[in-house]
């Protein structure tokens, strides 16, 4: 089974090869990457990554454009996806965490049957206390997560999606991918039950609200904010999808949860360390992660010139975990929501 992952990506140099070792693992035989003025020199170890499927393809959107996007769209025009099984739209904070006796994700599709999309719903891992950025694994370092139930903010029952290449669809989605006109497309949730056709064709739906948490058969770790430090060389180079949006405080607080511990992925670090062996054999790749770290404490320590970021800085660190809300108060904000948009 041919599983292609497609990425759009910006100095993501320290956390690359783990991302890419752990999908590979798992059954990834294609990478479609996309990068966008990198300053550590991602776009160098996407280039030394071509002997474990990785297709590097520098994204040059016109003036005004989204980064993301415009990956997108040549995504779905390119060979490998033409020749693809299936389709995996992520981004390289976004780990897929298969249940047992799952081991790849040819075991995930088999166990779906006939669905054309599986959700893979998101978890949201915190910083675990961890201040700066050093050189242990993502999945290793960061096990502290949003307890089960956890419906608030929106992100923690948000999803992405693995889907079938030759399906019901004309185009690579953010979340969710685009339906042909007048298709329809059977839908699984991450337990591998069906989910309504109504689902299926509200293709602006990127939330599962209103339906029972579905991780059964397949979660996937966000980690998005990683370590204080990671957190603000993202806030420097900013969102692929959402140029305008600020990652501050804000962002932090919505996505830190450290509530509950959840090692589930653990099970996946064997593969995983097999293939960063084979990885770090490759003339140079060390020596690139090397002065992407190098280059990431480069841009903290900048940073931590301007007094505005020392002073965000210090208030990271002071919103050390997020509380989850109760279930009645969750309610009353969502109809809040809901009645705010009409």
């Amino acid at each position: 089974m041919r599983v292609l992952l497609v990425s759009a990506l910006r100095d993501e140099g320290p956390h690359l090869l783990e991302w890419v070792a752990h999908h590979r693992a798992i059954g990834v035989t294609d990478f479609l990457l996309f990068s966008n003025d990198c300053s550590d020199g991602t776009d160098a170890m996407l280039d030394a990554l071509h002997p474990f499927g990785v297709v590097h393809v520098p994204n040059v959107p016109a003036k005004g454009k989204s980064l993301q996007w415009n990956a997108l769209r040549q995504a779905w025009r390119h060979d490998l996806r033409k020749s693809a099984d299936w389709v995996l739209g992520i981004d390289c904070d976004e780990f897929v965490n298969l249940r047992a006796p799952l081991d790849g994700l040819a075991d995930l599709a088999a166990a779906v049957g006939e669905a054309d999309a599986i959700m893979l719903p998101w978890r949201l891992f915190g910083h675990n206390g961890e201040r700066r950025l050093t050189e242990g694994r993502t999945t290793a370092l960061f096990t502290r997560a949003a307890p089960a139930g956890c419906d608030y903010p929106v992100g923690s029952r948000q999803f992405k999606t693995l889907f079938r290449a030759k399906g019901p669809f004309n185009q690579i989605g953010v979340h969710r991918p685009r339906l042909r006109k007048g298709a329809l497309a059977r839908w699984a949730d991450g337990s591998g039950h069906a989910m309504p056709e109504a689902f299926g064709r509200a293709e602006q739906r990127i939330t599962s609200f209103g339906f029972p948490e579905a991780s059964g058969l397949v979660q996937l770790n966000h980690y998005s904010v990683r370590s204080a430090e990671s957190f603000l060389v993202k806030r420097a180079r900013g969102l692929p999808n959402r140029s305008g949006k600020e990652i501050g405080l804000t962002y932090w607080v919505e996505r830190n949860f450290n509530s509950v511990e959840d090692t589930s992925i653990a099970r996946h670090a064997a593969g995983t360390e097999a293939v960063l062996a084979e990885m770090m054999a490759v003339p140079g790749l060390a020596d690139l992660r090397a002065a992407a770290h190098a280059r990431h404490h480069e841009i903290f320590a900048q940073m931590m010139r301007d007094e505005a970021m020392v002073k965000l800085y210090g208030r990271l660190l002071l919103a050390a975990g997020s509380t989850p809300l109760p279930a009645d108060e969750i309610r009353g904000l969502v109809a809040m929501y809901q009645a705010s948009h009409g």
